[in-house]
C-alpha cells in the first residue's frame, strides 16, 4: 500500500472511532429506550466496521 492509501485508511479508522464514541455518549444521554438501543446498535455496527478494517490490515 502507498503512504497515501495508508493515510486514508488511518483517517477512516479515526473517524469511525469518533462515531463509536459519539453513539456511546448519546446512548447515555437519551431517556427513550428505543433511542438508547438505536445508539448502541449504531455503535456496535461502527465497531464491527472498525474491527474489520483493522483486522484486515493486520492479517
Amino acid at each position: 500500500m502507498t503512504t497515501k492509501e495508508l493515510s486514508y485508511i488511518n483517517d477512516v479508522l479515526t473517524q469511525t472511532k469518533v462515531l463509536i464514541d459519539k453513539y456511546r455518549d448519546y446512548s447515555t444521554q437519551v431517556q427513550d429506550e428505543s433511542l438508547k438501543n438505536l445508539c448502541n446498535q449504531m455503535a456496535t455496527k461502527h465497531m464491527d466496521c472498525y474491527n474489520g478494517i483493522y483486522n484486515q490490515l493486520n492479517s
